[in-house]
């Protein structure tokens, strides 16, 4: 995977501008939805749709590995709502 980094500056609207070679990288177009994730020190600026793919089975097997175990797992957690 090939990293770029450029220098932006934040507006005082809070705005930045995606260089243009970056943009036609990750073929943003004007309209497209963009994620930021951020975290303690940094942010990474992702297309949505893939950032949709990247959680995509983020939790299997966390609550069961077959389906009967998930329906288990979710009967159980509705006696407890039903107290």
């Amino acid at each position: 995977m090939v990293r770029t980094y450029r220098p932006v500056r934040v507006s005082t609207k809070g705005q930045i501008v995606i260089p243009l070679a970056i943009r036609r990288r990750l073929g943003i177009k004007p309209g497209d939805q963009l994620v930021i994730v951020g975290g303690e020190h940094e942010a990474v600026l992702m297309k949505a749709k893939r950032y949709a793919e990247s959680l995509r089975g983020i939790a299997r097997g966390v609550y069961g590995r077959t389906r009967e175990e998930v329906d288990a797992y979710v009967r159980g957690e509705r006696r407890t709502w039903e107290k």
